[in-house]
């Protein structure tokens, strides 16, 4: 697994991957989305997740991933 980082806008539920990505189109993909806090109403579901960590997802954990990164 790797990572790809660009910016984009979500609209209507779908958002637009940029030319440079294209081979990413039509593709499975884990999607982590970041999000200015000050452009979303405040939705307390959101907000109780935003407060944990991606280490406290057991789905997310995979130590063959993690030896990428160290």
């Amino acid at each position: 697994m790797y990572a790809v980082e660009f910016e984009t806008e979500i609209r209507d539920g779908v958002m637009i991957i940029p030319e440079k990505y294209v081979r990413l189109k039509n593709t499975h993909a884990r999607v982590v989305v970041l999000v200015d806090e000050e452009e979303l109403p405040s939705d307390p579901e959101i907000n109780a997740f935003s407060n944990h960590t991606a280490d406290t997802i057991d789905e997310w954990k995979d130590p063959e991933e993690d030896d990428v990164w160290t």
